[in-house]
């Protein structure tokens, strides 16, 4: 079955791109292609404008920059502009409007107009598609007790946000007869009004690590949720059979032998496009964070300072927050300690740690694969790459 493995993965690749109506493939070269306005009056963002320099791979940035520039130019660059709106931060509307805004650019990019790799037009299909997960209004959170809006990101900590929220906003729930906290007894929305002049709140992380979190949560832990997508290729649930009628195993569980744990991941980072589940779609296309961002009033971050940004997170807005984020993530500890090296979460049994494991299950060329799919969040939200990938790539060409 092992050896196997590549002509399997060829031959779904090849069965996705006949039977899709139109495969875009972006010609890749060393020096990138700055593609015109999609229409006249429009706007398009432009990663060697964000991050500065010219366009030619010897420049003096690095390979992960280049790679970042190239992808982003021939790809979320294409994106249309979105109508503005003066109450933009509503939760559902916003949702709404970034929806139809992304909806809007599948057409434009569909109509045979513009080429882009076969990549992104899959994931502009399946978050604009039902069920796409990213435009849900379950990514916002908010409570009036102190007054804080919150987006939550898939594999940034979202179950222990839960905690917090519900936590939060346990007070709506005490004499609520109307079902709305549900059976659990907990509101991630507050029941209240909240005012439109409420702060917005935001945990980031960095793309890769993220990406093998997702991983490791859905696709190696032996949960049945169906997340590790494309489902026909690596969790089957009636299975696919062979001559015998006997359903074939998951497609990682058959990589065997050294460098197992590189395999499976690559195996996996080359057919995830062809089917988007919302836990590796890029942070930047959740909350529209990536027009957005700057309106945010608290970043943070979910690497090795994630105690330091949830004590200045508990110092800014105050009230009951210091008290339930160190109930959640136990941060006071840490932060008095000194703790820097913060590598998962340490509550509830669900870290998996993936900081320690990057090394572990990343080669230069899933570095490569990744951040291409996830370049807009490296331009668009002002991340930075890791040493460790720089030095991975660095390596690789030497």
């Amino acid at each position: 079955m092992r050896r196997l493995l590549p002509l399997l993965l060829l031959l779904l690749l090849s069965i996705f791109m006949v039977t899709n109506q139109r495969t875009y493939l972006a010609a890749f070269s060393d020096n990138i292609t700055i593609f015109q306005p999609a229409a006249a009056g429009s706007t398009t963002y432009s990663a060697a404008a964000l991050l500065g320099g010219g366009t030619n791979r010897t420049s003096q940035y690095d390979d992960a920059d280049a790679i970042i520039r190239r992808s982003f130019d021939q790809s979320y660059a294409r994106m249309l502009p979105c109508d503005d709106n003066p109450s933009w931060m509503k939760g559902r509307e916003t949702a709404s409007i970034a929806k139809q805004c992304m909806q809007r650019t599948r057409a434009y990019i569909t109509s045979g107009n513009v080429t882009v790799p076969w990549w992104f037009q899959t994931l502009l299909r399946d978050i604009t598609g039902r069920g796409g997960g990213v435009f849900g209004p379950w990514h916002h959170f908010d409570t009036t007790k102190p007054l804080l809006n919150f987006c939550t990101i898939d594999k940034v900590a979202t179950s222990e946000w839960r905690k917090v929220f519900c936590e939060l906003n346990k007070a709506d729930c005490v004499n609520n007869t109307e079902g709305s906290c549900g059976r659990k007894k907990c509101a991630w929305k507050t029941l209240q009004t909240m005012p439109e002049e409420a702060p917005w709140a935001v945990f980031l992380r960095d793309p890769l690590e993220r990406l093998l979190s997702g991983f490791l949560d859905k696709c190696v832990s032996g949960k049945r949720e169906g997340n590790c997508e494309p489902n026909v290729v690596f969790n089957p649930m009636d299975g696919l059979k062979n001559g015998k009628n006997i359903p074939y195993h998951n497609l990682l569980d058959s990589i065997e032998g050294e460098g197992k744990d590189k395999q499976m991941f690559g195996a996996y980072v080359d057919v995830l496009p062809l089917k988007w589940n919302p836990h590796f779609v890029p942070q930047a296309l959740h909350c529209d964070l990536y027009r957005s961002i700057d309106k945010y009033h608290f970043v943070g971050n979910m690497g090795g300072d994630f105690h330091f940004d949830l004590d200045r997170m508990a110092t800014q807005f105050g009230g009951q927050i210091p008290e339930v984020l160190n109930g959640t993530f136990g941060y006071m500890d840490n932060v008095k300690n000194g703790n820097h090296n913060n590598t998962g979460k340490n509550v509830g049994g669900h870290a998996k740690h993936a900081a320690e494991k990057v090394k572990r299950f990343y080669t230069a060329r899933t570095v490569r694969k990744a951040l291409e799919y996830l370049s807009i969040d490296y331009v668009t939200l002002g991340l930075s790459v890791p040493d460790w990938a720089k030095e991975m790539l660095k390596n690789d060409a030497l």
